[in-house]
């Protein structure tokens, strides 16, 4: 099956070291730099760790309507976004530890390395800095509602993208670092540990690359239209689908390693190792994948 769906590929290929089917589906997921977990929900409001083998590890469920999810790299704490507009905060065991109502619904979520700090984002242009213990740090609001946020790895900010029109950083007390004004829709985002290198999927405008200060440095054109983009916080490797339904791996300066045509069962979510090693994929049907290079 592995063989049959990666059929239409060319490049390194990768070791399939972890292929294993969810029928209820995946819904989000991400994955845990240091602790090297995976923590994925499922459409029958299931949170699931495994480890990095694909042993699942923890298995909870009372999380129906998950959008998103973020786990820390520490793996002790996460949080998910539900579809009520309910911010929950999830544990190592994945029990929750507090939620929070907020008035409208949920865009952006991110978490700090070591669980320290939430970012959320809402419809209404809001953003929010939660610590862990429920505190808020601060809220501020930007010109355009924040769909894309980032908690940098190795310094104390915020970096958030609009759909279209604004890119900005913050620090944790909301004070605004830089902003600028993009040209182009922006369907996701992705940055280096250190915020150096930021990457937009930018639909026909490719995957758009900028600096830690926001200013384009060039793009990346690849076979269709660029939608999804995750990135190694080491800065080595980069994967991105298409609408078309391709899914490629990148090295940082855009060459090529790999490709597959992935029409048989779309990816829908994704996530890449620190050490650029790996590449997680769910796809349509539930199916989960670590691919090894």
């Amino acid at each position: 099956m592995v063989h049959a769906l990666f059929n239409n590929s060319h490049g390194t290929q990768p070791e399939v070291v972890v292929d294993d089917v969810f029928p209820e589906g995946i819904v989000a997921m991400d994955y845990a730099a240091e602790d090297r977990t995976l923590v994925i929900a499922t459409g029958s409001g299931h949170l699931i760790k495994l480890s990095q083998s694909g042993e699942q590890l923890v298995r909870e469920r009372g999380f129906s309507g998950v959008e998103s999810l973020v786990w820390s790299d520490a793996g002790t704490l996460g949080a998910a976004a539900m579809a009520n507009g309910q911010l929950v905060c999830f544990d190592s065991k994945l029990n929750s530890k507090w939620q929070v109502d907020v008035t409208a619904n949920l865009l952006g979520l991110a978490v700090s390395p070591f669980g320290s700090h939430f970012a959320v984002s809402t419809e209404l242009g809001r953003v929010h800095i939660v610590t862990s213990d429920r505190r808020e740090l601060c809220s501020f609001e930007t010109p355009q509602p924040l769909q894309h946020l980032q908690l940098l790895s190795e310094s104390p900010l915020m970096i958030g993208a609009a759909e279209f029109g604004h890119l900005c950083c913050h620090d944790l007390k909301g004070k605004e670092q830089w902003n600028v004004r993009i040209m182009n829709n922006v369907g996701d985002m992705a940055t280096s540990g250190d915020g150096e290198r930021i990457l937009l999927a930018a639909f026909n405008h490719g995957i758009q690359v900028l600096d830690g200060s926001g200013q384009r440095e060039g793009s990346f054109m690849v076979d269709g239209v660029p939608n999804r983009i995750a990135a190694a916080q080491n800065g080595r490797r980069l994967a991105a689908t298409t609408l078309e339904n391709r899914l490629y791996w990148l090295g940082f300066d855009g060459n090529l390693l790999w490709a597959a045509d992935m029409s048989a069962d779309p990816v829908y979510c994704m996530a890449v190792s620190p050490l650029a090693d790996r590449l997680f994929i769910a796809t349509q049907s539930g199916r989960l994948l670590q691919l090894l290079w």
